[in-house]
């Protein structure tokens, strides 16, 4: 039996504590083009795999009475550990075959085994749920720092679902966690905007890139501090640009002024705007509940937006944003001028 030359999965080192988007390395394992080295069957490892509801034999006999050729295994290079491939490995044995082929990955233990999760989830016999929930415990507890959207997108999972199993894992406080871009971002922006806003202030012509990079925030949050720092500017008088009592100018809508609190819940106050059949039936009330509906979108939702928005996208995106700031000050100017005649003297 010939041997052809080894093919290694890698993934990319460095950091004490790498990212979950970088084991997307490993989608070379799938290219058929890839060379791949037979192993001795004998000399295989069938341990750490995250089936833990035991084998199903009927898979194994349907892959072996199959007459496909079986497709390469996944190996951890040092311990021969199977990675992906467990019924293939069944399956070669029941047609009597003493060596199957493999590529080797390179790579720790709990990689590899957040590699097997993926890959389970993806093709073959798909782990269970209550494999996939048991398999994103053990993420959680070897990678803490991980994000829940980034455990869930490995184990197949709702992120709320992670966010679920985290709460009842009594894991250690952290300060940041590490998103599906391999980016660490902290819990609580506070520090980072307090950050953004002294760079801004020092330097108001650096990009939100630049001042994104050194804060440690998203750039969505450093648009926010740069817009709040232009209101807070528009708030203050200047006694020399101060018109004159007779002036004819259209006085400055106060719109910043009135500083407003985030609604508590922001999602049950659309859902009691959207039961209202005065809105429901009518078109503009549509057209105003879906313009609603983005008041709503919690922090997690916009820095999903902001992280997966293609770079060529981001400038006239920026830009349109940046112009439904000054329509939002508008609308609210206006309902305010409205609440203001409704709620005046009879």
């Amino acid at each position: 039996m010939s041997i052809e030359n080894s093919e290694s999965v890698h993934i990319r080192g460095g950091a004490a504590e790498p990212g979950p988007l970088q084991l997307e390395d490993i989608q070379a394992c799938g290219d058929k083009s890839a060379d791949v080295q037979w192993i001795p069957i004998e000399e295989l490892v069938l341990t750490k795999s995250p089936r833990t509801a035991g084998e199903n034999n009927e898979h194994t006999r349907a892959l072996a009475e199959s007459e496909d050729e079986l497709p390469p295994i996944i190996v951890q290079r040092g311990t021969n550990r199977v990675v992906d491939g467990m019924y293939r490995v069944r399956a070669a044995q029941l047609r009597g075959e003493h060596a199957i082929r493999a590529r080797f990955f390179d790579g720790d233990d709990e990689n590899a085994f957040v590699l097997a999760v993926r890959l389970n989830v993806k093709h073959g016999l798909p782990l269970t749920l209550a494999e996939r929930k048991e398999a994103a415990g053990h993420i959680l507890h070897a990678h803490p720092t991980w994000s829940n959207r980034a455990i869930a997108k490995v184990a197949g999972l709702s992120h709320k679902t992670i966010a679920g199993l985290r709460e009842k894992s009594n894991l250690p406080e952290i300060q940041a966690r590490v998103g599906r871009d391999g980016r660490e971002r902290p819990l609580s922006t506070t520090s980072g905007r307090e950050r953004a806003k002294s760079i801004l202030e020092n330097s108001p012509t650096s990009s939100l890139r630049e001042v994104s990079a050194v804060a440690g925030v998203s750039p969505g949050t450093v648009r926010a501090v740069r817009e709040q720092l232009r209101q807070d500017s528009r708030e203050i008088p200047n006694p020399r640009s101060a018109a004159p009592a007779s002036s004819t100018k259209m006085p400055h809508r106060k719109v910043a002024a009135r500083r407003r609190d985030r609604p508590a819940d922001p999602e049950a106050v659309l859902r009691a705007l959207r039961a209202d059949p005065l809105l429901r039936f009518t078109e503009s009330g549509r057209l105003l509940l879906s313009i609603l509906a983005v008041a709503s979108m919690d922090a997690d939702a916009y820095e999903r937006l902001i992280v997966d928005l293609p770079e060529h996208c981001v400038d006239p995106v920026a830009e349109l944003a940046a112009a439904s700031v000054d329509a939002w000050q508008e609308l609210t100017f206006r309902l305010d001028q409205r609440r203001s005649s409704s709620s005046g003297p009879d």
